[in-house]
């Protein structure tokens, strides 16, 4: 798969950095980016460095076992010990674990346990038709069930040679925004309620609840499952519809603004996050960071902008980018995407009427009957292969954004202190069932 892409600024040290790696139904696969060619490659393993190759077993694990995701050497030395946090603790509001290396408060080492939720959806997928596929497809991460719903489809689209109508894929992109900006203001208030920020607590917990009330308004689900299925009947995306969406949605972005300078004129609360779980451009880029974690570390890549479907070809789609690379960072990337993400609601909302009403056609599969989809979920990254024959499912390969950030956190952590975790884990975003699958 080679799809040119623009400038995303000056290279960094090694002419490839590794995007992501993902597993495959037969075969582990890994989709880099070149930036001195601008072009994205998918390569063997075999092409892969040795500590590329040993992240990706990782993932190849026993199903039902719970597995974990070193970075790096242990550390060892006098008086250091392991103090295991989880699966079930109230801090953590998955089940997943993690084993904290430390000789007191400050930790050495975290190591992340995953697995715990492992159900098994890609395998489920196998033998069913897409319409079935699609209703778990949805279930992998419900808070991200829109993307992950939109990533599926396109790569069944590719892999068919299908085209699509404009009105499905405005729909889909109506969808996703939605919940960008629901998964945004949800993490915000997570990170302030580590701080014990109890009044913006409570105000952004209640923006995040309304862009549920919303969605479910526009889609028939609070978590917009069905919402991408063309037959569903609960769909409320009429004139007026569009017109009361557009007009809570402005009212939304001017509470939100309003709250965010709460945020901000609380010391308290920028001092706890600010230098807090740092990632260097280095690291995100070597470590194949994706999202708000990778664009608040000064890499400026958003599939959006460099890896677009319709009908973001056809719209403004702001960039929000940081570049200290510390939980501040990360909280300010995402603040900033919600600004954006109501900007581009408001944009899909105006041009709606002016659809050109025609069919999109999907790139060239990279073979027959398979297709490789990438799109921009709120955490990350998002990668879908998935092969087809007679109309029915035959595997399915799925590399999601918690996936590419774990170690991402793991290395961040590093010197920080026991106070500092809520602060690392809510900023990074990651979902253990988004992990586990």
């Amino acid at each position: 798969m080679s799809a040119p892409l623009p400038e995303v600024g000056d290279p960094p040290p090694r002419a490839r950095e590794r995007s992501l790696t993902y597993v495959d139904a037969d075969r582990s696969l890994a989709l880099r980016t070149d930036y001195e060619s601008r072009e994205t490659l998918l390569e063997r393993p075999a092409q892969l460095t040795v500590e590329e190759i040993g992240i990706l077993e990782l993932w190849q694990t026993t199903e039902g076992h719970p597995h974990r995701i070193p970075v790096g050497e242990s550390v060892e030395g006098y008086g250091v010990f392991t103090f295991p946090y989880g699966p079930v603790t109230m801090g953590v509001p998955e089940s997943g674990a993690f084993d904290l290396r430390t000789y007191g408060e400050r930790v050495l080492e975290i190591v992340p346990e995953v697995g715990y939720k492992h159900r098994g959806v890609a395998a489920a997928l196998v033998g069913r038709s897409v319409p079935d596929a699609l209703l778990r497809v949805e279930r992998f991460a419900g808070n991200f069930s829109a993307s992950h719903g939109a990533a599926f489809l396109r790569a069944v689209e590719i892999a068919e040679g299908i085209g699509v109508p404009e009105s499905e894929l405005w729909t889909r992109a109506l969808a996703q925004e939605l919940q960008r900006v629901y998964n945004h203001l949800h993490l915000i208030a997570r990170v302030a309620e580590a701080a014990s920020q109890n009044v913006g607590v409570a105000q952004a917990h209640a923006l995040a609840e309304e862009s549920l009330r919303l969605t479910a308004r526009t889609f028939g689900h609070r978590w917009a499952f069905g919402a991408l299925a063309s037959e569903n009947p609960l769909r409320r995306l009429g004139p007026d519809d569009r017109r009361a969406l557009g007009s809570r949605l402005r009212e939304l972005d001017r509470e939100f603004a309003s709250l965010w300078e709460l945020f901000l004129s609380s010391r308290t609360f920028i001092d706890r996050i600010q230098s807090t779980a740092t990632v260097s451009r280095a690291d995100a880029l070597r470590w194949g960071a994706v999202g708000p974690t990778l664009r608040a570390s000064g890499v400026a890549w958003d599939d959006r902008l460099r890896a677009p479907t319709p009908p973001y070809t056809d719209l403004f789609v702001p960039l929000a980018q940081e570049g200290s690379g510390d939980a501040l960072a990360r909280v300010l990337v995402r603040q900033e995407e919600v600004r954006s993400s109501l900007l581009l609601l408001d944009q899909i909302l105006d041009r709606w009427s002016s659809m050109r009403g025609g069919e999109s056609a999907p790139p060239a599969p990279v073979e027959p009957g398979r297709g490789i989809a990438r799109l921009e979920a709120p955490s990350g990254d998002l990668v879908y292969d998935v092969r087809i024959s007679d109309g029915r499912v035959r595997s399915v390969g799925v590399r999601t954004p918690s996936q590419a950030n774990w170690p991402l956190f793991a290395l961040g952590m590093r010197g920080g202190v026991f106070t500092d975790f809520h602060f690392a884990l809510e900023s990074f975003g990651l979902v253990f069932a988004d992990t586990d699958g």
